[in-house]
């Protein structure tokens, strides 16, 4: 069961840095060294985004919570309103949207 949970927290993970370098190579490309700030704070809320899920992950027993946590984890995010501080929280979501 752990690999299994293990697998699936992987894989959600993996969905997120991909959408994470297509972002990246789309302002690289189209901005230059503009875009070295979004980028880098891309990076940096997966980041803690990936450490905060693995920390509560790692609680859970069954894939299914796994699966879970990463969609309330989004559900939370959107919900947060987009000022101060809470733009921190969700700029990762914002980037990919706009």
């Amino acid at each position: 069961m752990t690999a299994l949970k293990n697998a699936a927290h992987l894989a959600v993970l993996s969905l997120w840095a991909i959408a994470g370098m297509v972002f990246t190579a789309k302002l690289v490309f189209a901005a230059g060294p503009v875009a070295f700030q979004p980028v880098l704070l891309f990076w940096a809320w997966f980041a803690g985004f990936a450490a905060l899920t693995t920390f509560i992950v790692s609680k859970l027993k069954g894939t299914l919570a796994t699966l879970g946590i990463h969609a309330a984890a989004v559900f939370v995010m959107q919900l947060l309103p987009k000022a101060m501080p809470f733009v921190l929280m969700r700029i990762g979501v914002d980037f990919l949207a706009g």
